[in-house]
């Protein structure tokens, strides 16, 4: 019966969530080699239930780079990233980016744990790069 109440405090652990608020730091993280971008909605029930499935994989996977945009505090942000990237707007929603093209969205029910892992295994996490090494 307290299965919800494990998972709740399990994902609580991995820690607040990055925040992006305008659209220049979107602009700027996109280009990475790789960047996860969850857009949230606090008024949601069921984007609050894909935001502990985020959060779980995030314990699993700190290495992975996730920005939260809420969409009700950062509509006009928001609106921007649907218009950049040509992708509709729902929130829930999750948009990978690599190198600054989105290699996967999905939104509602399709934001798990388990469908996270499986896309980024497809095409793993670059290892960062150490600028002192030579090539």
């Amino acid at each position: 019966m307290l299965k919800w109440l494990r998972r709740k405090k399990e994902a609580c652990q991995a820690g607040a969530l990055p925040e992006i608020d305008q659209i220049s730091d979107f602009q700027e993280l996109r280009h990475d080699d790789l960047m996860v971008l969850f857009k949230h909605s606090s008024a949601c029930p069921v984007s609050w239930a894909a935001h502990s499935q985020i959060n779980r994989f995030r314990l699993k996977h700190p290495e992975v780079p996730i920005y939260m945009l809420n969409v009700i505090r950062h509509r006009p942000v928001s609106q921007e990233v649907a218009k950049l990237t040509g992708i509709r707007h729902e929130s829930p929603q999750i948009l990978i980016f690599r190198g600054g093209e989105v290699t996967f969205h999905a939104s509602h029910g399709e934001i798990t744990e388990e469908r996270l892992t499986q896309v980024l295994a497809e095409a793993p996490v670059p290892e960062p790069v150490d600028a002192s090494v030579p090539r």
